[in-house]
C-alpha cells in the first residue's frame, strides 16, 4: 500500500489537515472564498504516493462537478489528466 505524502504547498497541506482533524467540520471552504470543497484522495503521478487535494465542488442538479485550477496559470492542473488515467480515485466525503 502506498504511503500518504502531504502536499508541498502550505495552504493545501494545512486545509487537508484542518479538514481531517476536525472530522470534516472545518476546512470545508476554498481558502478565503467561502466556496465549498471536498478533499480528493488520489495517487501521485510521479511518486505513486497517496495525495489529498481540496477541489471546489459545484452542484449541477443531482450531480456534483469538481473544479481544480492552477490559479490562473496558463497550464492545466496535473490532477485533471491524472484522474482520467487512474481507475482508483476517491474522495473524503
Amino acid at each position: 500500500m502506498a504511503n500518504y505524502i502531504p502536499s508541498p504547498r502550505d495552504w493545501v497541506r494545512e486545509q487537508v489537515e484542518l479538514y481531517e482533524s476536525s472530522g470534516g467540520t472545518k476546512g470545508t471552504a476554498l481558502r478565503d472564498t467561502g466556496l465549498p470543497v471536498i478533499i480528493v484522495t488520489h495517487i501521485g503521478n510521479k511518486t505513486g504516493a497517496i495525495r489529498k487535494t481540496p477541489l471546489m465542488r459545484v452542484k449541477d442538479g443531482n450531480n456534483y462537478v469538481l473544479i481544480g485550477s492552477v490559479g490562473g496559470a496558463p497550464n492545466d492542473p496535473v490532477l485533471g489528466a491524472q484522474s482520467a488515467r487512474q481507475s482508483r480515485c476517491g474522495n473524503s466525503r
